[in-house]
C-alpha cells in the first residue's frame, strides 16, 4: 500500500492543460509556503506587540501605584493630625467601631 502523494501528475495530457496542472500544484506549495510565513511572522508580531502593550501596562501601574502612595501619606497625616487635636473623640469613634464589628463577627 503506497499513500504518498505526488507532485506531478500521472495522467498523460495536452501540453496546455499539464501547464496548468503543474501551475496549480506550484501555486499549492507557494500558498502552504506563505501561510507558514504568515503564522511564524503573526507569532513574532504578537509577541512584541504583547511585550510592548506590558511595558505600557508595567508603567501605568507603576504611576498609579506611586499616586496611591502618595494620597495615603496625606490621608495618614490628616487622620494623625485629627487623633492629636481630638484624642478623645478619637479614642471614642475606635471604641465604637470595635464595638460593633465585634457584634457583627460573632453572628
Amino acid at each position: 500500500m503506497d499513500t504518498t502523494i505526488q507532485d506531478e501528475p500521472t495522467v498523460e495530457a495536452s501540453p496546455d492543460l499539464q501547464t496548468v496542472m503543474n501551475d496549480i500544484v506550484a501555486l499549492k506549495r507557494d500558498f502552504a509556503a506563505l501561510a507558514g510565513h504568515l503564522k511564524s511572522g503573526g507569532v513574532a508580531a504578537a509577541g512584541d506587540f504583547a511585550k510592548a502593550a506590558g511595558g505600557q501596562v508595567g508603567d501605568e501601574a507603576a504611576h498609579l501605584m506611586a499616586l496611591l502612595a502618595s494620597h495615603g501619606e496625606r490621608s495618614a497625616k490628616a487622620i494623625g493630625q485629627k487623633v492629636e487635636e481630638q484624642p478623645l473623640l478619637s479614642l471614642l469613634i475606635a471604641f465604637s467601631l470595635g464595638f460593633v464589628a465585634s457584634r457583627m463577627l460573632s453572628r
